[in-house]
């Protein structure tokens, strides 16, 4: 059936190529109301991932797409799945809020696997802002915000992209725009389906990179009702697959073995030669989305819009002979006024309300073990007030206050309303133009964050199962600052934040029978220095470069699930000339030491109930390399050759993910460097 989906949507795509018209020159009434300041855009320090850049990252996931961007790290959570957790800032991956065209569809839970199964195909860019308060909407990113802004169509056009390479990869994205002959109705339709082989540098027979395959379709309509009316629409649909573990195998119909986990001597180094059941990672997502935006202009001075949006993620899951299943549903409603009050002043007014449930089921956990389910009914409604002013051509100064009510109902754990609790978040955003070429940017604000489950902060691969206890909202405060210079030719910038967190959610695994996740009675926090250069050497080369060091205190790094980059330089080139496009990239990440992030205490080998060989606690430096050439072969078709990690460096050759700890117990998330190696590919892109 998804075949025959997939096929359907690209039969579909392929007629937006037919009955071509001249190209239009587009300007629906969302830019317009930009353009008379009635929308004003955030003044906020933010990076912008391009579509050029997506493409010369080959990034085919928002995942890729990201990677190694100023202020982010996504780190690899498990060898087995493949989580991924995107930290900004390096603050938790639960504090960095998705938006899809600028509306909060995502959440903690279905963002776990999500950052791996979002796909590419029809994104015009990505921004990063980063800090708490980023967002008017999303008082919840304590550490930042990843808006994905979809294409507007344009002009009639179709985009074919096909790619293969190594390790069982394969990718193929459409892209069709249409638009009407008077340029008031736009659609944009996406298609993409991605494929990944597993991959085991050691040999052992248990992956380091799991397969992952998924299936992607969007559709963005957008219609000018009227010459100060807009109706945006867009609908989504995404599945996706995860099988980790045993190498090359299938572990259904294989009987679980007397000895389920066994090495050869014990040693997680060599060939496994237990149950496949025992190290295998299954999981499954189905997700739907569906937004529906209204912005109509009242005059010259004032807006409207009116937001509402629906997804639905279901979640079925394998944990190492444990299932669990759940459906995550997220309603979000927003409806603000925009009104130029005064020439110098932009008030926004709004109100929005954030509604989602998770429904969980397990026989392991609910029915053997008798764990409480993790359900939860949360409800956030609020209230917000935004003043933009504009004193001088140089100055602008956005101040902000939100105010909301927080419910929390564990369900199936407590007595019911485990939390509620009135909030007031204020926020402030300055840019300071000094110059022409030099531009600051501050920003201070605070966050809060309601932790909801387990599987926030844990995968899944526990064998006891877990118990939540959160009695209190997460609260932060932060502060940015950049400082930019840009002549056209050279640009730099250089920034500095900082957040700190009070009641920070974590697992307790000293606690009690079971792993719990609770609230930290100290304080935490999380720093981050970094600077960016890049110069336009010749017409056709631009160089870059960036350094980042991110300071954790003591108390924090002992809380992360997984060891942070502490300092990162990136080199850049891009070569464009005569049809010929070379692009190349390499990340240095420093050397840590990895005690401070609870790595002690982890061996090789168990055998005769004794533990040995210990992990080392010092990761060293490593240096990734990605090149990539692309050919013009004529207006339509280009062609391109690419290799990632270039050197094929693993961590794994020098220490591998898998773990015993002092009871014998197997871990797969001894995780430090790269698990993939290095990855070739070709492929060839067409747009009509």
């Amino acid at each position: 059936m998804k075949f025959f989906l997939f096929f359907l949507a690209l039969v579909s795509l392929s007629s937006f190529a037919e009955d071509r018209v001249d190209t239009v020159v587009v300007q629906d009434v969302q830019e317009k109301a930009q353009r008379t300041g009635v929308l004003k855009d955030s003044i906020q320090k933010t990076e912008v991932v391009s579509a050029k850049t997506i493409e010369r990252k080959a990034a085919k996931t928002i995942a890729e797409a990201i990677e190694n961007e100023p202020g982010i790290d996504t780190q690899n959570g498990c060898s087995i799945c493949g989580i991924k957790r995107v930290q900004i800032n390096g603050l938790k991956g639960e504090y960095t809020t998705v938006l899809m065209d600028d509306i909060p569809l995502s959440s903690t839970v279905s963002s776990y696997y999500g950052f791996d199964a979002m796909v590419t195909s029809g994104v015009a860019r990505i921004e990063i802002a980063r800090g708490a308060g980023a967002s008017l909407i999303a008082p919840e990113a304590i550490g930042g915000v990843i808006n994905i802004i979809t294409k507007k169509a344009t002009e009639n056009s179709l985009l074919v992209d096909v790619a293969g390479g190594n390790a069982q990869y394969r990718t193929m994205s459409l892209v069709g725009t249409a638009v009407s002959k008077d340029g008031s109705q736009r659609a944009t339709i996406s298609a993409q389906h991605n494929m990944q082989g597993q991959w085991d540098a050691d040999g052992n027979g248990v992956n380091e990179s799991p397969r992952r395959g998924n299936y992607a379709l969007m559709a963005r309509l957008s219609d000018d009702l009227g010459p100060t009316t807009n109706l945006d629409l867009r609908l989504s649909a995404l599945k996706a697959s995860t099988y980790g573990g045993p190498m090359g195998g299938d572990i259904f119909g294989t009987a679980i073995q007397t000895a389920p986990l066994a090495f050869e001597g014990g040693d997680v180094r060599r060939k496994y030669t237990g149950s496949p059941q025992m190290v295998n990672e299954t999981v499954e997502l189905d997700r739907m989305e569906g937004a529906a935006r209204v912005t109509q202009l009242i005059g010259q001075d004032t807006s409207v819009m009116a937001t509402l949006s629906l997804a639905q993620q279901k979640q079925d899951s394998f944990y190492e002979g444990n299932d669990y299943a759940h459906t995550n549903d997220i309603l979000f409603g927003d409806v603000r006024l925009n009104h130029q009050l005064l020439p110098e002043h932009l008030i926004t007014l709004g109100s929005d309300v954030r509604v989602e449930q998770l429904h969980s089921r397990s026989h392991r956990y609910y029915t053997v073990l008798g764990v409480a389910r993790d359900n939860f009914d949360y409800l956030s409604p609020g209230a917000y007030l935004q003043d933009t002013w504009t004193p001088t051509d140089n100055l602008e100064v956005s101040a902000a206050g939100r105010l909301n009510y927080i419910k929390v109902d564990w369900t199936n754990i407590g007595t019911g309303d485990e939390i509620k609790r009135v909030v007031v978040v204020p926020r402030l955003h300055v840019k300071w133009q000094h110059l022409p070429e030099l531009t600051s940017r501050i920003s201070a604000g605070m966050g809060y964050r309601a932790p909801l489950t387990f599987f926030e902060s844990e995968h899944g691969i526990l064998d006891n199962g877990f118990d939540v206890n959160i009695t209190k909202v997460e609260t932060s405060h932060s502060g940015v600052y950049s400082l930019a210079y840009d002549n056209k030719v050279t640009a730099a910038t250089i920034s500095g934040a900082y957040t700190g967190v009070n009641n920070l959610a974590h697992i307790d695994t000293t606690g009690g029978p079971r792993p719990t996740l609770k609230n930290d009675t100290g304080y935490s926090s999380a720093g981050a220095v970094d600077a960016l250069v890049s110069h336009q050497v010749l017409p056709y080369l631009q160089l870059g470069a960036s350094y980042e060091h991110f300071l954790y205190s003591s108390r924090y790094k002992s809380l992360l699930p997984m060891a942070a980059i502490e300092d990162r330089v990136r080199f850049l080139a891009d070569f464009s000339l005569d049809g010929w496009e070379a692009n190349f990239t390499a990340n240095l990440v420093g050397g840590r030491n990895l005690a401070p992030y609870n790595y002690g205490n982890r061996f090789n080998v168990y055998t005769a109930g004794t533990a040995s060989q210990p992990k080392g606690t010092q990761a060293p430096a490593f240096v990734t390399v990605d090149v990539r050439v692309a050919k013009k072969i004529n207006n339509e078709i280009n062609v391109y050759l690419g290799v990632k990690n270039l050197f094929d460096y693993t961590q794994t050759k020098t220490e591998s993910p898998l773990f015993f700890d002092a009871a014998g117990s197997l871990d797969v998330t001894h995780i430090w460097g790269p698990l993939r190696g290095r990855q070739i590919y070709a492929g060839m892109q067409a747009k009509f």
